[in-house]
């Protein structure tokens, strides 16, 4: 089934436009979420504890769905720097997803949660310290004060499930600070350099494609050419390694539920793999040249 028409409707697309670029990655992104969405949303929990993970990770999955919508929209309509911002995104939401739900139960939920509370919380504290002696300082207090009660409404709400549904937070694998150790967790480190790393340059506005940029001045226009499709290509490549990160993560999710038949994800991650390798020579990757 090809989801395609499905996606230029939803984002209004016009009807002339090339999508070719983005066919394999829409395809296996919507059917891998239509997996999830009805494999897991059709699970009877077996106590309040499995129904609070399973709506968390649903919740997580489809916002990690959005970016990847976003992404490919940016993608099919000539923002190639964009889209890459938003697969780096796409791959940390999966490998957070991926280690929740590979490493992790409901205690490393509830890790999860308190983790970004106790940050926030963090922040709060030293921004109010800095903001004393500026001219505004009440008027900003009275901001942090607003968002801290926020913060402390939010932590209620985390011991209040804790104890609804009987969750033991400190039982279940630690939620690593570091995103890298939860690459290292699940075993992907070489994916942290090939991928997530590889996508900082747009997201993080790095030097490389203002270095590359300069460098292309002074060159023949051919060479500009070359290197433009090259980039081009490279951002499409890394665009489909992204959407194999969220495909990895709805599997993850629906095999930690016992969903044991999981050809059709396994399609749309091969689907991913071939049109990877179909555009890396283009895209510049050293080894497909061989």
């Amino acid at each position: 089934m090809s989801y395609v028409p499905a996606f230029r409707k939803a984002f209004k697309l016009d009807q002339k436009a090339d999508l070719r670029n983005v066919v394999v990655a829409v395809d296996s992104v919507y059917a891998a979420d239509r997996i999830a969405t009805s494999f897991l949303g059709n699970i009877e929990p077996i106590d309040n504890s499995s129904g609070f993970r399973i709506h968390v990770l649903l919740n997580l999955l489809g916002r990690i769905f959005e970016h990847a919508q976003a992404m490919l929209v940016s993608l099919a309509t000539g923002s190639p720097a964009s889209a890459e911002a938003l697969g780096r995104i796409v791959v940390e939401g999966s490998v957070n997803v991926m280690y929740l739900a590979s490493l992790g139960n409901s205690g490393t939920l509830i890790q999860f949660f308190r983790s970004w509370l106790i940050e926030h919380e963090r922040k709060l504290t030293e921004w109010q310290q800095r903001v004393q002696v500026e001219e505004r300082a009440a008027v900003v207090l009275a901001m942090i004060e607003e968002r801290r009660q926020l913060v402390a409404a939010l932590q209620d709400f985390v011991s209040q499930n804790e104890v609804q549904c009987d969750i033991d937070g400190s039982d279940g694998a630690e939620w690593p600070k570091s995103l890298f150790k939860r690459f290292e967790a699940l075993e992907r480190e070489s994916d942290y350099y090939t991928s997530y790393h590889r996508l900082s340059g747009a997201s993080h506005i790095t030097g490389e494609d203002t270095l590359s940029w300069l460098m292309a001045l002074n060159m023949p226009s051919e060479m500009r050419q070359r290197l433009s499709k090259e980039a081009w290509s490279y951002s499409i490549m890394m665009v489909r390694i992204s959407c194999i990160f969220f495909v990895d993560a709805v599997s993850a999710c629906v095999i930690s539920y016992g969903r044991s038949d999981n050809d059709d994800l396994l399609t749309c991650k091969q689907a991913l793999e071939r049109a990877i390798h179909e555009i890396a020579c283009e895209a510049g990757v050293p080894m497909a040249h061989k």
